[in-house]
Parts: C-alpha cells; sequence; structure tokens
C-alpha cells in the first residue's frame, strides 16, 4: 500500500479533493514538453512507466481520465496520482473520465473495491476528489485535452468555462458528453451512440467547425481502445492515446513538445 495507515490517506483525499476544487473546469498550460497519458483503468505499471518518462525528458503530466474501474490495482493507481498531484500541483493534471462518476464505479469495479479494502465510508472521499475534476485543458493555446469528445450543444471552447463542478453525475448534457462523445468517421453531424442516452458521435464537420471557432489545432483525447494504443483521424487533427495494457493492447501515451507529438510506449 501506498498510504502508512488510515488517517494519513484520509489527510491525502481531504487535501486533494480541497486542491481539485480550486482549480477551473478548463486548465490553460503553456509549457514546452507535456506527457498525455490517456484511460489507465487500474494499470499501475503504466502509470508509473508514465511518471519515470515524464521525470526523464522533463515533461509535465495530463492524465485524460479514467483511472480506476476494471484494472487490478485501482486503488494503488489513484492514490499515486493524487500524491502527485498534491506534490507538483502545476505540474500534474487529473482530468475527469466517465469513470469518475457513481454510476460506473458501482457497475464496473471501483466502489466494491473501496469498500471491501478500506470499509463503509470510504468511497464517498475517494469521490469529493472525483466531481472537482476539471473537464479539460488548453495546452498551448491551441491543443484541447480532454476525456470523451467534442459536446453537441456548443458553438466554441468558451463554453466549457461556465461548466458547473461537483456532482456525482454531471447533470450538464455538455459536461456528460465531454467525458462520453466519441467522433465518428463515417458520419456527418452528430448521431446516437451506441454507449447509450443522450451520448452522441460527432462527425469530421462539427468537429473541425468547432476547433476552427475555439482556435485549436489538435484534439487530444482517450476513452476508446486503440489496436496500437493511439490513432490519429480526421487529418491528424484527432488523436486517440491508451494507456491501459489490461485491454491486450500496448499501453501508449503522446509527449507533446516542440517537434509535435510523439508516441511513448508505457510498457
Amino acid at each position: 500500500m501506498l498510504w502508512q495507515d488510515k488517517a494519513s490517506l484520509k489527510q491525502l483525499l481531504g487535501e486533494a479533493a480541497s486542491l481539485l476544487e480550486r482549480e477551473p473546469p478548463l486548465l490553460r498550460l503553456d509549457s514546452s514538453r507535456v506527457l498525455i497519458v490517456g484511460d489507465t483503468h487500474g494499470d499501475y505499471a503504466s502509470t508509473l512507466n508514465a511518471l519515470s518518462v515524464a521525470e526523464e525528458r522533463d515533461a509535465k503530466l495530463v492524465f485524460l481520465g479514467d483511472y480506476v474501474d476494471r484494472g487490478p490495482q485501482q486503488l494503488e493507481n489513484i492514490v499515486c496520482l493524487l500524491e502527485e498531484k498534491l506534490k507538483r500541483p502545476n505540474w500534474v493534471f487529473l482530468l475527469r473520465g466517465n469513470h469518475e462518476t457513481l454510476s460506473m464505479n458501482m457497475s464496473y469495479g471501483f466502489y466494491d473495491v473501496v469498500s471491501r479494502e478500506l470499509g463503509s465510508g470510504w468511497y464517498e472521499l475517494f469521490m469529493a476528489c472525483f466531481r472537482e475534476m476539471p473537464y479539460a485543458l488548453i495546452l498551448n493555446r491551441d491543443t484541447l485535452c480532454l476525456h470523451g469528445g467534442v459536446p453537441e450543444f456548443v458553438d466554441d471552447i468558451s463554453a466549457f468555462e461556465k461548466l458547473r463542478k461537483g456532482e456525482d453525475e454531471p447533470s450538464d448534457p455538455v459536461a456528460m458528453q465531454i467525458l462520453w462523445n466519441d467522433p465518428d468517421e463515417y458520419e456527418g453531424g452528430f448521431g446516437p451512440s451506441p454507449r447509450g442516452p443522450g451520448v452522441r458521435v460527432f462527425g469530421r464537420d462539427v468537429f473541425e467547425r468547432f476547433m476552427e471557432r475555439s482556435g485549436m489545432r489538435l484534439l487530444v483525447r482517450a476513452h476508446e481502445p486503440q489496436p496500437e494504443g493511439y490513432r490519429y483521424i480526421f487529418g491528424d487533427k484527432l488523436l486517440t492515446v491508451f494507456s491501459c495494457r489490461y485491454y491486450g493492447i500496448p499501453p501508449k501515451a503522446a509527449l507533446a513538445g516542440a517537434g509535435g507529438i510523439e508516441i511513448i510506449d508505457l510498457t
């Protein structure tokens, strides 16, 4: 375990929730080198490898959400990330994914893991952190980082600044779709998603319109496993990275620097 006792863990979670609460829903970061990490889902080894790569390359870190559920080391993974956030609040950034919600944690394992390992009442301390995580980050004024995708009900990124944090399940459809939406290479506009009610897929036309109006050059997102761990679509303007090895794919991350994007293997 990463924590010495339950008292120290409780203090860590309280301090992390307070720190995240002070962050706005849309972050802005200017940095010469940033490592962007996709879903880890309890893949503690990939998280440690990402931290090591960032240290070696002198890179800041942006994690795109989905830290828990499914994988074997969910507690270790999220506690490690919250510790790193507290140690280096201006160096490590933790965005919210669709699995930082009560419904997903009840269905895919994290609630049970916390209750079994720590006892009754502890899950709320983790949810206090999840509900305050930002929804998106603008890197170097032209790269948008988020978990899912472009939402249907906005013209540009300025709407992200008005989003409300602090809910177990985002009630604003814009916030919900940032966590859940997926790109669709074969359809135009917005359409229904197999993920469920309220979730949408978005085509290249609405994607490019949103990016142009927002002054963005590249969108980096996670949310979907890729056979090679990453994939570019929409004329290389949208990059999906996936960083969890438990889907039978190589975990990858994206290192953003002066020369563009370098794909990093986290195995």
